[in-house]
């Protein structure tokens, strides 16, 4: 096996994989924005490659996050894949644990991830990586939602940001904001009032994608949907409670690792919906 540095040129090779993998060939103008485009910067995605044949695909987004109160730039590898006939020789662990040599070696201190089911154990058994509190998803129905009353808007302003504290969660400034939903292929609907707001949707669900401020009713109910999701943050769950949604039996595996020496991993880090590889 042969690992290389996925690279523009490389777009129509991932985009066969996945497609391989997944049953439907993303569009490569999507592999582009996603990969190539984030403003925190370029996600490190590694291809593992046989007889000329591209078989496994790692990769590692950036996103900056408050932990403890400072603002940090945190790996989560997401978007790992193996064509079909190529599993079970532990590939996807090479690919990773060079992944994450690079992401240590380029200064990053700390990876999370919310794995799927084939992932998980590699990441927990074979990579040394900690299991974290589930990340609870809560819905409600749409009855009684009043239309929403901020602005909807093409794009964020600029000069938006988040301020580290107030648990540790994602940060999110205006280019960030842009890049994740108002450049994203699925489509969002995107709020501005004292606060910001993306609504998405899943199949029939509404989705809370991503709340800064006072903005959850006029979130969930520009949806369009008659049964929305969110993931609220700990210090949220009153808001969202006196909005109607209730914690459901669903929740996503969060999991952390340390990549410098005398780095923790935060207790309980969250993420939003819209803040993961979910839409």
């Amino acid at each position: 096996m042969r690992v290389v540095e996925y690279d523009p040129a490389r777009r129509a090779d991932l985009a066969d994989l996945m497609g391989r993998v997944w049953g439907v060939r993303p569009d490569e103008r999507e592999l582009a924005w996603f990969y190539e485009e984030n403003p925190v910067r370029p996600a490190s995605v590694l291809l593992a490659e046989e007889d000329g044949k591209t078989v496994a695909t790692a990769a590692i987004s950036f996103l900056r996050m408050s932990i403890g109160g400072e603002g940090l730039v945190v790996g989560m590898p997401l978007r790992v894949a193996t064509d079909p006939g190529y599993r079970g020789r532990g590939i996807f662990g090479e690919l990773e644990a060079e992944n994450e040599a690079r992401a240590a070696a380029a200064g990053v201190r700390l990876l999370l991830t919310v794995p799927n089911g084939a992932s998980a154990p590699v990441f927990l058994d074979r990579l040394g990586w900690r299991a974290l509190p589930p990340l609870r998803v809560w819905a409600r129905v749409r009855l009684g939602l009043r239309p929403p009353r901020a602005v909807r808007v093409a794009r964020f302003g600029p000069g938006r940001r988040d301020p580290p504290g107030g648990g540790d969660r994602v940060l999110r400034d205006g280019a960030w904001l842009n890049w994740r939903f108002a450049d994203a292929p699925g489509g969002y609907a995107l709020l501005e009032r004292d606060g910001y707001a993306a609504a998405g949707r899943r199949g029939r669900l509404g989705v809370v994608a991503a709340v800064g401020g006072d903005l959850l009713a006029d979130c969930a109910a520009a949806t369009g949907a008659y049964a929305v999701i969110a993931a609220p943050p700990p210090w949220e769950e009153r808001r969202y409670l006196r909005g109607g949604f209730l914690p459901t039996p669903r929740s996503f595996t969060v999991l952390g690792k340390a990549l410098q020496p005398g780095e923790a991993v935060p207790a309980r880090p969250h993420f939003e919906l819209g803040d993961l590889d979910f839409l």
